[in-house]
């Protein structure tokens, strides 16, 4: 009984991270809350993070995440869907000052999905923690006396199962494009 309510609780807990990053408070110069959407061929990320410039045209951030998951026929099943919770961090290098114009940088996640399989005359659920490095480029926007900011980027990267309960699903190479709406107090 307990295992039917694991899923509930890590959605619950996903939600409540990320409605609450863009609460925390924030100062002029400081931690700069955003939202992003991700999307690769085989699922959407979504997530909220608390971000900040720091030296010559850096900026790093900390997000929570939830990675929705549907491989279809592209993992080692003919179908494979599921989800989870993640956390990452991201350091990214702007070739302009307050994250305007092209940029490049790398972003780290780890994701805690779990993922119902099927083939013809098998179907299971595994647990999975996947470790995600990806290589970004992309490039940001400065808006309203810049206090806001828009960033598209593409990031080319891997997803490897560090560790599976449960039989072994797709992992492998990645490509996500994503849009960020960041709020610059």
């Amino acid at each position: 009984m307990t295992a039917c309510f694991a899923p509930v609780s890590r959605i619950a807990a996903a939600v409540a991270v990320l409605a609450a990053l863009p609460c925390l408070p924030a100062h002029a110069d400081q931690f700069q809350p955003s939202g992003e959407v991700r999307g690769y061929p085989s699922g959407a990320i979504v997530s909220g993070a608390l971000g900040k410039s720091f030296g010559d045209n850096w900026y790093g951030a900390l997000h929570g995440a939830w990675n929705f998951v549907d491989r279809g026929n592209n993992g080692k099943f003919d179908n494979e869907k599921g989800g989870g919770f993640g956390i990452g961090g991201t350091v990214d290098k702007y070739f302009e000052p307050r994250q305007n114009g092209w940029f490049l940088g790398g972003r780290a996640e780890l994701f805690f999905l779990n993922i119902d399989y099927r083939d013809p005359g098998v179907r299971g659920s595994s647990d999975i923690t996947v470790f995600q490095p990806t290589a970004r480029a992309g490039y940001g926007w400065t808006f309203g006396d810049g206090h806001y900011g828009l960033t598209a980027a593409l990031s080319l990267g891997a997803e490897i199962n560090v560790d599976t309960s449960g039989a072994d699903v797709g992992e492998g190479a990645i490509v996500l494009g994503g849009l960020a709406f960041t709020f610059k107090p």
